[in-house]
């Protein structure tokens, strides 16, 4: 091919093609040929076509009149599945034929690409080739049948009507070296030759400045490339104040998207201020991503996801919830803090499996039934689908439940709304083209292939400001040009990636046609020439890697690269920030005292005195600001309501036994015959309820309850070494303590002579060191002690963990006993009069600190104490709650 350059264009008569490798490039190829005209003459755009190869095979056979449709990927995708699912070679242990039937179908596109073998022979040699073969034959036949073809069987069908002279060519043809030709357009492209003049593209590039840069870790290189982008940003704006000029391109070339995009956002958030980059009255970013995101990905896309995913029957309280919730159907936001609210009703009455019926039940009870207006108008187009029908009509069918439920609620004048309403009608539009693949298809069936299409459909929302930093991957970055690239991620796990042999195409096909990744060797050739291509893609090309990887593991230069490594050493940003504004940080994070005058309205038992000792932010949150935390539905019984019925199915025991006499008189099968009759007391006057859970699960339920109780009786209870009574189970107390008014609820008091021992029950697992005053988490029995021992001394307090049946224990600390059963004695036990009195004042030490952090308004918060409760985005909602007493944590 003669060598021609693209300037050199304008001087042929006729029309000229000229074929990039993508549509990026060929973008930026457009506006490179209209500033070579430098008047942005229309004409003679039109007069040289810039487009993908594909884009040109496609508009030769639509030119042409076919009869024969092109069918798109998803449309051979629904075409396959049927094949493949009555396939005698399909698994019968496959999960989700949609995998295998992806995989089929690029075999299949490459098939036809690389013009493979079709003779048996060449797959008998696996169980997978055998099934290609025949799932091949087997597809072409249908598309036969409905006279279509695939966008990778193009060229061979093109090719007849050569001779014919059917096709309307260009004068010349114009290759950018650039652009990979699979073998059928190649073949195609050389047919043409005695019709066209065809020519390779002449890119010399300039020489570049390139450059390698090694950092301790990803951080550090995105911090690095921030600043540099930075610095170009600022500089450009310096100069267009008394030289009005465009923006300069810069790109960033990543490896993995998912991996720096986190990276990089936050990197460029923290230095690139749009407001100090761009004029006065553009400050949106001046970045980005490309190709980084899927249709779905987007906020407006998965509301609208979330209406026609619905259904009238069992389904899950979160997804109701998320329609409840959004901004995007009707109601919002005038009902958005009545509906926060029912949702948190439905949340504590209904389980993680309900239904919009069960919903409507419940907003009938609340008396709110324009609250869930939303979803009964939803269940009422619900309830008039037909079982079965075509791609087409349930589109119709989706656009009346979007219409009835306010979708999407959002003026249309917001370039973000109306750009992704026309990506999903455009989603919309695939999915009715399916009509004549599919057939009827059931709800169910038509939401798969529909969350297919909105999850695989690559959308990103145009900007109409200057975003002159453009993010991409490798792949997306071939053939396109920049003032200035940063290669970041170029260790030796970047490139060259390994191979990807399809599964289903024979091996030494794919080897013998180079099929594209087919082979290591391969691999290699290809990588080394895209990264000839990125480093020269610029007059500057900065390339940087991490030495280390997040998990630790030692990372080295790509083995592609031969640029020596240059010194680093960028300006470090936080300084730069701390020169331009110096924040004094107090010694401790403190909120506004509690006034004299409100203590008496500070709520809250024992559990103010946990929270804070676990995290004094948190216990501000809860008890000061009264916030809880979103209820989160769980499947059955959640850990606080089976809590509830232990504790009251001991409490009813202890009413009927009354002490150890009682108890030991009993044997094992009348005991669990009295458990058995306080769960059922303890189940009919809770609030947990058939209705809600079912009688199979109570029964399940009512059984754990019996057995885990009745264990603990006769090898525990039963075990004490001394007689005892109880005294008192489940008191009362309004008390003052450390000036704080409390609330208290002590389980069971007993009494052993003329000791008194407080006993609390815990149901989830507890460390008898949580007691100890030095590092106390669990204070609740250190109150009851010093609490209670104003009416009468409190001789003892019992730490009882009734967790399960084979994990049953006693902690004692006392001023006579170690332990109410048989324990070997340990040097550090509280069991005396001396050692329990000094546990008390170590106590009242601890809990006065405590009170007086609570009420001096500390709210420190310890990360390395607290890895759950951590300060993120994902922190669950906190809602204020109505006046309640609290109740004692279990």
């Amino acid at each position: 091919m003669t060598p021609i350059r693209a300037e050199h264009l304008f001087d042929l008569p006729g029309q000229s093609v000229l074929l990039m490798p993508s549509d990026a490039s060929a973008r930026q190829q457009r506006d490179r040929v209209a500033a070579l005209r430098g008047d942005h003459d229309q004409a003679f755009l039109e007069h040289i076509t810039v487009m993908p190869a594909a884009q040109w095979l496609a508009e030769l056979w639509d030119g042409s009149f076919p009869s024969a449709q092109v069918l798109r990927p998803i449309q051979l995708l629904a075409l396959a599945r049927p094949i493949i699912e009555s396939s005698d070679y399909y698994p019968d242990n496959c999960l989700n034929s949609l995998a295998i039937v992806r995989q089929f179908v690029d075999a299949f596109q490459l098939h036809a690409a690389y013009m493979l073998s079709t003779e048996r022979e060449d797959y008998l040699f696996s169980p997978e080739y055998q099934a290609f073969y025949h799932w091949r034959a087997q597809l072409q036949q249908q598309l036969d049948e409905l006279d279509a073809l695939s966008s990778e069987q193009l060229p061979l069908r093109l090719t007849p009507l050569l001779a014919d002279g059917a096709l309307d060519l260009p004068a010349r043809l114009v290759i950018s070296p650039r652009t990979e030709l699979v073998p059928a357009v190649r073949q195609f492209i050389d047919h043409c030759a005695p019709q066209l003049d065809i020519f390779l593209l002449d890119e010399t590039p300039p020489a570049s400045d390139q450059r390698l840069y090694c950092f301790p870790q990803r951080d550090d290189e995105c911090r690095a490339v921030a600043t540099r982008l930075s610095e170009i940003l600022r500089a450009w704006r310096k100069d267009a104040a008394t030289n009005p000029c465009p923006p300069p391109s810069l790109g960033v070339v990543v490896p993995d998207m998912n991996t720096y995009k986190p990276l990089l956002e936050s990197a460029l958030r923290r230095q690139l201020y749009p407001q100090s980059l761009l004029p006065e009255d553009e400050i949106q970013e001046p970045w980005h991503f490309e190709g980084s995101e899927s249709l779905y990905a987007y906020p407006l896309i998965r509301a609208a996801w979330d209406l026609i995913s619905l259904r009238d029957g069992p389904g899950e309280l979160e997804h109701f919830s998320r329609v409840l919730r959004s901004r995007f159907v009707s109601g919002w936001p005038e009902q958005r803090s009545a509906r926060a609210s029912f949702d948190r009703l439905l949340r504590e009455r209904l389980t993680v499996q309900c239904s919009l019926r069960d919903i409507e039940v419940q907003a009938r009870r609340a008396a709110e039934p324009d609250t869930v207006a939303v979803l009964m108008a939803a269940r009422e187009q619900l309830s008039a689908y037909p079982g079965r029908q075509l791609p087409s009509a349930w589109v119709r069918s989706f656009d009346q439940l979007l219409l009835a439920t306010g979708w999407p609620n959002a003026d249309d004048d917001d370039p973000v709304v109306a750009q992704c309403r026309q990506g999903f009608s455009q989603a919309m539009d695939v999915f009715r083209a399916l009509d004549r693949q599919l057939g009827e298809v059931e709800h169910s069936e038509a939401l798969s292939w529909l969350q297919h299409i909105l999850t695989t459909k690559r959308f990103s929302v145009s900007r109409d400001w200057p975003c002159p930093i453009r993010i991409l991957t490798i792949d997306d970055a071939l053939a396109l040009t920049f003032d200035e690239v940063w290669l970041v991620g170029l260790d030796d796990s970047a490139l060259p990636r390994r191979a990807s042999p399809s599964p289903f195409l024979p091996q030494h096909l794919q080897q013998r046609a180079q099929v594209a990744g087919c082979e290591a060797n391969l691999c290699l050739q290809r990588d080394r020439e895209v990264l000839a291509g990125l480093l020269q893609a610029a007059p500057v090309v900065n390339c940087s890697l991490a030495h280390e990887a997040e998990g630790g593991a030692p990372r080295s230069v790509c083995s592609l690269l031969t640029l020596p490594e240059s010194l680093f050493n960028w300006p470090d940003q936080e300084e730069s920030l701390l020169q331009q504004g110096r924040c004094e940080w107090p010694d401790m994070d403190e909120v506004r005292p509690v006034p004299v005058a409100q203590r008496d309205q500070l709520r809250g038992g024992s559990g103010l005195f946990k929270e804070y000792a676990q995290s004094p932010f948190f216990a501000f949150l809860k008890y000061r600001l009264d916030l809880r935390e979103f209820p989160r539905p769980a499947e059955g019984l959640d850990h606080r309501l089976q809590g509830v019925l232990v504790h009251d199915t001991l409490e009813a025991v202890w009413r009927r036994l009354g002490g150890k006499a009682e108890l030991d008189r009993l044997d094992f099968a009348r005991l669990q015959e009295l458990v058995g009759q306080c769960v059922d007391e303890a189940l009919a006057g809770s609030e947990i309820n058939t209705m809600r859970f079912g009688e199979a699960l109570l029964r399940l339920e009512k059984t754990r309850v019996v057995a885990l109780v009745s264990h603990w009786l006769e090898f525990k209870e039963k075990m004490r070494l001394q007689d005892f009574t109880v005294e008192a189970v489940e008191t009362q107390l309004d008390t003052r303590f450390m000036g704080i008014p409390l609330k208290l609820r002590m389980d069971r008091i007993d009494r052993i002579g003329d000791k008194r021992l407080v006993i609390d029950y815990k149901t989830g697992t507890v460390d008898g060191k949580t007691l100890n005053s030095d590092a106390l988490t669990e204070p609740q029995l250190p109150i009851y002690a010093l609490a209670a021992s104003e009416a009468a001394p409190i001789d003892g307090v019992m730490l009882a963990q009734i967790k399960s049946s084979d994990d049953l224990k006693i902690h004692v600390r006392s001023n006579w006993t170690n332990s109410v059963i048989a324990k070997k004695a340990h040097d550090s036990d509280v069991d005396d009069e001396q050692k329990w009195a000094a546990e008390l004042k170590a106590w009242a030490a601890a809990l006065e600190a405590m009170a007086e952090g609570i009420l001096a308004g500390n709210i420190e918060h310890d990360y390395s104490l607290n890895m759950s409760r951590s300060f993120s985005g994902y922190l669950m909602p906190l809602l204020r709650s109505a006046a309640t007493d609290d109740e004692e944590v279990l």
